[in-house]
């Protein structure tokens, strides 16, 4: 039996959630771009501004497109996840020229562990940024809206 590892020591199980009645998984793509870095050992990571993979999700996050980027296991490689639905769509603006698509799947192949992991991740980002957006402050797991001294009062 193989172990995932999960920064947090939380796994999937272990969440909580409705949040995938909102759409249809049935339908859902996904592609694992990869930057492998310079082939001479020690691999030095570009500045932030130059790294292939921050980059690009960048760009990613501006045009609204469910996406995750994480460290790989072997090391000095980064990978950058996109999840879409439907047609599959041109990511060519958006993804760095550095960027190999080393891998793609769809629903009807299954989702392994690692990839319903990821989506989970891209999804609760998601859903964070626009709690952030719309004045929502995080406190340790938790959003709360700051209360404005000239807000009415919902209830007594």
């Amino acid at each position: 039996m193989s172990s995932c590892f999960v920064p947090n020591g939380a796994s999937l199980e272990d969440c909580h959630s409705n949040l995938f009645c909102l759409a249809d998984l049935t339908g859902i793509k996904w592609r694992r771009y990869v930057w492998q870095g310079p082939d001479s050992a020690p691999i030095l990571f570009p500045v932030t501004e130059e790294d292939p993979i921050l980059c690009s999700f960048s760009h990613c996050l501006k045009a609204d497109v469910l996406s995750v980027w994480r460290r790989s296991q072997r090391p000095g490689r980064r990978e950058l996840w996109l999840f879409w639905w439907g047609d599959d769509p041109s990511y060519g603006d958006l993804i760095h020229h550095e960027l190999d698509a080393e891998d793609e799947g769809v629903w009807e192949n299954g989702l392994s562990y690692e990839c319903r992991t990821l989506l989970f991740k891209a999804v609760h980002n998601l859903l964070e940024r626009c709690l952030v957006n719309r004045g929502f402050v995080r406190i340790g797991r938790w959003f709360v809206k700051p209360y404005e001294k000239d807000e009415k009062p919902i209830n007594k």
